[in-house]
């Protein structure tokens, strides 16, 4: 039998809005700080395992929903409402808690058969929250038709809301508390849904609230994070912790001992990388005085030749390149560190330990990134000097990007050599895999400037040391140096010397590549990347990925050329067999292009089994009579359309904001804030054909963000920051709000066609983002983001054909759903 919509349809209490900006708030809470903790316990390419877990459990909520008519139609909303964030507050506190007791090593899959079981196991666990979070939003989404324009608005200001949260929570709570607190605002949520309805919901909610909040202040103690043994080298005893939206840093120290002086080092992600200093008690100047022999640093090489120097060092770290710079009597040092919680560490927290280091007059510490603080400099430098600036660290929007550094991209060593002097030298350690790609990107940057051939201007070496954990992989740390001026056979000498003077270690110096290198009739790939006529040719024969990064594809880390991934490419990487082994022997490895491949593979197949195997089980239902799979085509096209350009966006804004923080904060939460915006004016829109309407508008902003964008960020990059940020909200707003009107107005005319519809779509829609996170990022390391961004503008122009099919069969369909009862 039909019944009306005005039957199935609800009147939504105020209090409900709210608590769907609660629950959105909580739910976007939990992913971000779910990818961080990911990062420490697993590695960080496993953040985008929050990511897209999450969505699919948004979209089998959309789909369980659809087929649940019960729920969708019948139930007492403010109830089932309360119920859904209830579930979600407690699911986070179990699946947290069994997330830290599942020995999932996912580097082990290949050679321990536990791990097929313990995987599914941990996916249905992180999913669980999410779940139950979005079977309540697309609830009061499919019951609320009349009024789904302002009820989206609510959504994606809450998530807007969660995303700019985060960075208060995080360093307040740390990872286990920040998902706990997460639970706290699900709870409030309930509480908020629960006031119409009844005082037993409200009371059950008002306790787990108060429990939740108190447990989120001692989570870091009561629910500590499990690290995978195929990651950590050793416990870490930490003497101070800080965590933030970047990473986790902890500090450990080891005392002093045969006669060797103490230090401490600092750990970011449990292990994922690490950088230290001695005890530099009872000022930097009385050890530098009294015992310069305990400082020894590579970067001494630099100074031959260039007394008191002018010097920025990118990374700064713990200050090895500082002191050390210090020691070489540098007029100058400009130490760049993109961590905030480093930053407060060397120079403020524990300031006395690093004997003032960071308040020397020659020193200047800024907080930023390398190449956005080296865009806005005027400075010429002597020197330029990054160790081991390897950013393990995901955005922090919820590593809905690889945050692959802008440091070695082809445009960056155009930046470099504009703030050298005449003389001035680049000083780069990079483990001994990627020197090739670093000589790459030197040659296309000289010859893109016409300066002539760079072979003379090179040289690259180890100091011999394998890499412990990966015997014959090459060394972990080899160092690349680029001059500006050509290399002289006496500056060769004297480096040569330098290295043989410190070589204290044991090891031979290991010449990787040198200007006064005799190409026999075996060259190596070095000296063929520097000298090749072709060196398009020289890319093509190796596995590797030897062509230089770009801003537009900023992947540097990017090991392997996707043409060459092969199936025991997957099953080596995944065949890690003992307790450690991954921390060294996985870094020449293609770790994040697996990931992503498997996570594509993966999403496709969930999304099939809960998407196409319902709708053939179910499309002979009456409510099907009218042929709604063009809608969910429609708003499949606006899943991966939106977070198509969301990722774009996080990518170009990057380099223009500086640090990470920046980037989510203004430009995630932003844009869903103003997506938001969009959706409530959409509510405003009575016309036939507001729906194409407000397609086109999308289309028209898509294009003409992806156009202006590049000189604007030109334009004013050596402006301050709150210039840049109120520069990139005005370029954020109008797409926001374009974006922000077509799905609330599709659902809107969906609905009229048939009840179930709003379900689906928040599934189909839910499943494509997913898709579209992980396609996009392969695209984006293949192709560029520019790619990616007419991508998305093509998935919106896909969405106005449907929609205009849509719109014509609706003026011959009377609103009136068809149900089974």
């Amino acid at each position: 039998m039909s019944i009306p919509e005005s039957r199935i349809a609800s009147s939504i209490h105020p209090l409900q809005f709210i608590g769907l900006l609660l629950l959105s708030l909580a739910t976007l809470l939990l992913e971000l700080a779910l990818t961080r903790v990911l990062s420490v316990s697993l590695w960080y390419h496993f953040g985008f395992l929050v990511i897209s877990t999450a969505l699919l459990g948004f979209g089998a909520s959309g789909v369980t929903l659809a087929l649940w008519m019960r729920l969708r139609e019948r139930a007492d909303l403010g109830r089932s409402l309360a119920a859904c964030s209830l579930c979600f507050a407690c699911s986070t506190l179990l699946s947290f808690w069994l997330m830290q007791r599942i020995p999932f090593d996912p580097f082990s899959i290949a050679v321990d058969r536990r791990q097929f079981l313990f995987m599914p196991i941990y996916l249905v666990v992180v999913a669980l929250p999410f779940f139950c979070s979005g079977l309540g939003i697309s609830l009061l989404l499919t019951r609320g038709a009349s009024e789904v324009t302002r009820l989206y608005a609510f959504d994606l200001v809450g998530a807007g809301l969660g995303c700019g949260l985060i960075a208060l929570v995080l360093p307040r709570f740390g990872g286990s508390g920040s998902v706990v607190f997460a639970a706290f605002i699900g709870a409030l949520a309930a509480l908020s849904f629960s006031l119409p309805s009844g005082k037993l919901f409200a009371a059950g909610s008002t306790v787990a609230a108060i429990l939740l909040l108190a447990l989120s202040v001692h989570a870091s103690r009561l629910l500590p994070i499990h690290v995978s043994a195929n990651k950590e080298r050793s416990p870490i005893v930490p003497i101070y912790a800080a965590w933030n939206t970047l990473s986790l840093v902890q500090v450990e120290e080891t005392p002093a001992r045969d006669g060797k002086p103490g230090g401490r080092r600092l750990f970011i992600d449990a292990g994922t990388a690490a950088t230290g200093m001695q005890d530099l008690r009872p000022g930097v100047r009385t050890v530098l005085q009294q015992h310069p022999e305990t400082i020894d640093d590579d970067s001494d090489i630099v100074y031959i030749g260039k007394p008191a120097a002018h010097v920025l060092i990118i990374g700064s770290g713990a200050g090895n390149q500082v002191l050390e710079a210090l020691k070489q009597k540098a007029a100058s040092i400009t130490a760049v560190e993109i961590n905030p919680a480093i930053s407060d560490i060397v120079s403020n927290r524990m300031n006395d330990y690093w004997g003032g280091l960071f308040h020397q007059p020659e020193v200047h510490l800024v907080t930023d990134e390398g190449r956005s603080f080296l865009r806005r400099s005027h400075e010429k430098y002597d020197a330029i000097i990054s160790v081991h600036t390897i950013s393990n660290a995901a955005v922090a929007s919820g590593a809905l990007s690889l945050a692959e550094n802008y440091v070695f991209t082809r445009e960056a060593f155009d930046d470099y050599l504009d703030h050298l002097n005449p003389d001035g030298i680049l000083f780069f350690t990079r483990p001994e895999a990627q020197v090739p790609r670093l000589l790459s990107t030197a040659r296309e940057s000289f010859a893109a400037r016409n300066m002539g051939p760079v072979a003379n201007h090179m040289f690259a070496f180890t100091n011999g040391a394998p890499n412990i954990r990966s015997v014959g992989r090459g060394s972990f740390a080899a160092v690349f140096l680029l001059q500006k001026s050509e290399i002289q056979p006496s500056q060769l000498r004297q480096i040569r010397q330098v290295e043989k003077d410190d070589g204290g270690s044991g090891f031979k110096l290991k010449v990787l590549y040198s200007p006064d290198q005799s190409a026999d009739n075996s060259p190596s790939l070095y000296q063929e990347i520097a000298t090749a006529p072709d060196l398009q040719a020289v890319y093509q024969r190796t596995d590797s990925q030897l062509a230089p990064a770009t801003d537009d594809k900023p992947f540097f880390n990017q090991h392997m050329r996707w043409s060459r991934i092969r199936w025991h490419t997957v099953v080596d990487l995944f065949s890690q067999p003992k307790p450690g082994d991954a921390r060294m022997s996985l870094e020449d490895r293609p770790i994040a292009e697996v990931t992503l491949l498997v996570l594509l593979v993966q999403s496709v197949l969930i999304a099939a089994v809960c998407i196409l195997l319902p709708l053939m089980l179910f499309h002979r239902q009456p409510e099907w009579e009218q042929r709604p799979l063009s809608w969910l085509a429609y708003f499949g096209a606006l899943g991966l359309g939106y977070i198509m350009v969301e990722i774009a966006l996080l990518q170009r804004f990057l380099l223009f904001l500086g640090q990470p923080i920046y980037t989510y904060a203004v430009i995630l939460a932003g844009l869903l804030i103003f997506t938001g915006v969009g959706s409530w004016a959409a509510g405003r829109m009575k016309q036939a054909d507001a729906l194409r309407r407000s397609l086109v508008l999308a289309l028209a902003v898509v294009a003409i963000t992806a156009l202006v964008t590049p000189p604007v960020f030109q334009f004013f990059l050596g402006y301050t920051l709150p210039v840049r940020i109120a520069i990139s909200l005005l370029l954020v707003a109008p797409l926001g709000v374009a974006l922000g009107m077509p799905f609330p107005l599709g659902l809107r005319l969906a609905s009229a066609q048939t009840t179930s519809i709003g379900a689906w779509a928040w599934g189909v829609n839910g499943f494509f983002t997913v898709i579209g996170t992980v396609l996009a990022l392969i695209l984006g390391m293949i192709f560029g983001f520019r790619v990616v961004l007419l991508l998305s503008a093509l998935c919106y122009a896909g969405a106005l054909l449907v929609a205009g099919r849509q719109a014509k069969a609706s003026t011959k369909t009377p609103l009136t759903a068809r149900v089974n009862v």
